[in-house]
């Protein structure tokens, strides 16, 4: 676990006390911090008392670390709070009550991840109305550790699901829609929630080949970092097409939307020269002859991953965003071929 983070600083100026109460952006600011100090002290409970009953070394370690890491983060929460001059909430979030009401273990566990992944998306949100620099990088913190509390226990529940061979013939599959509104569904449910579930697997099976094979020719060296990267970038583009631009073309779009259509096909590019550099460093995601299962494993979701990314940023570029911004009908190179 990491060390306990300096104390933050008020993330807006210093007000008088008069004032202070008046400042909307203050008071939404406090309201956001004391729902999350709630959200990690209910998930700190949940995984104490779940850890009581676990057996599994293994499993009992990763629990307690997680544990470990919402208390460290609540204790985080107050400070900056308290740095802001106002009192931290004292509740337990509504959340422990629906998790410990869950019998079954590993679904109690992947409920904490449900929940673990709603501080994310919570935080994504937050960190960029944020002004100060430290109170800014404690709540980054916050964020990476539970991207990677995420990853630990998806790899232990989704990785063998994930991971299986595709057996239904591509034939079989329904035809992509090309209305606005059922094209963003479609996209939502079929390329950004497999993300989401894609590269934590990845980034688990890059780190077992990178330290297995340490002094392997051809290990992936730097491929675990590489792909940390990308989930985080990948999670934070897919947020603000889900919370800014997807809502402004469900709603039939305006003049306003070319300026984050514009945005997000920037960042495809940007996804596209990642995803070249994963090919690169798998060696177009080929194991070597005498790669183990895991290897195998690692190419086979690489392979896949990459396909599916392709064929969401095309969507995405060539078919939903040309309806909004006639200017890309026009013929254009693909991000990603």
């Amino acid at each position: 676990m990491n060390s306990t983070p300096p104390q933050s600083s008020a993330s807006l100026p210093e007000t008088d006390s008069a004032s202070a109460t008046t400042d909307p952006a203050r008071t939404a600011l406090l309201d956001a911090l004391n729902e999350l100090l709630e959200a990690e002290r209910a998930g700190a409970r949940v995984a104490m008392e779940t850890g009581r009953s676990i057996t599994d070394p293994e499993l009992a370690a990763l629990v307690e670390d997680i544990h470990k890491d919402e208390v460290r983060w609540c204790s985080m929460l107050m400070r900056t709070i308290k740095s802001l001059g106002a009192t931290p909430s004292s509740a337990t979030g509504a959340f422990h009550g629906k998790a410990m009401a869950i019998a079954d273990l590993d679904e109690r566990l992947k409920f904490l991840n449900r929940g673990q992944a709603w501080v994310t998306r919570k935080l994504q949100a937050l960190i960029p109305q944020v002004d100060d620099a430290r109170a800014r990088a404690d709540l980054t913190d916050m964020l990476q550790a539970h991207h990677q509390n995420i990853s630990r226990v998806e790899a232990r529940y989704t990785a063998p699901a994930t991971l299986e061979p595709q057996t239904a013939p591509q034939a079989e599959a329904s035809p992509v829609p090309t209305e606005p509104g059922a094209l963003i569904e479609h996209i939502l449910t079929r390329f950004h929630e497999v993300h989401r579930q894609q590269l934590p697997v990845l980034i688990q099976l890059a780190a077992k080949v990178e330290a297995v094979h340490a002094d392997h020719a051809e290990t992936p060296r730097g491929l675990t970092d590489l792909l940390t990267s990308m989930h985080c970038e990948l999670l934070a583009h897919m947020e603000k097409e889900e919370t800014i631009l997807f809502p402004m073309l469900a709603r039939g779009g305006s003049s306003f939307v070319t300026h984050p259509i514009c945005v997000m096909m920037s960042e495809h590019e940007e996804h596209a020269h990642r995803l070249a550099l994963l090919l690169t460093l798998t060696l177009q995601a080929t194991p070597p002859g005498n790669a183990c299962r895991t290897w195998i494993q690692l190419c086979t979701a690489t392979r896949r991953f990459a396909e599916d990314l392709q064929e969401h940023i095309r969507l995405e570029n060539r078919v939903l965003f040309p309806q909004f911004d006639k200017s890309l009908t026009q013929e254009r190179p693909e991000a990603v071929r």
